[in-house]
């Protein structure tokens, strides 16, 4: 259980790391989702964690089980944006194109 708890936290750090380049850099908004793909392996890698090894799961190869838990980090860094964004603690307004903001049109 605390694997899964250090991956969470991590995912956590993950997003805050990109918000913190989306302060230095705009442009990186339209590659968030790569960057933070990356940056999950790349933490992953440079800690050398695998949450496979601590649940016991074997893999081929040791930097197989690495790379699978870097992949989930970044993944849980998207839901803790989307969690984030639906309790209201980001400023990220999302799409602002929807049918909701369309004007009626009688016909």
């Amino acid at each position: 259980m605390y694997n899964f708890a250090v991956v969470a936290l991590l995912g956590l750090v993950t997003l805050a790391v990109i918000a913190w380049l989306e302060g230095f850099a705009p442009d990186v908004v339209r590659f968030r989702a790569l960057l933070t793909l990356v940056l999950g392996v790349v933490i992953a890698f440079a800690i050398d964690y695998s949450m496979f090894r601590g649940f016991h799961v074997h893999v081929r190869e040791e930097w197989m089980g690495t790379a699978g838990t870097g992949l989930i980090i970044g993944s849980l860094a998207t839901v803790w944006r989307a969690l984030l964004g639906y309790l209201g603690f980001t400023e990220d307004k999302g799409r602002t194109d929807t049918r909701a903001d369309r004007p009626r049109m009688a016909a």
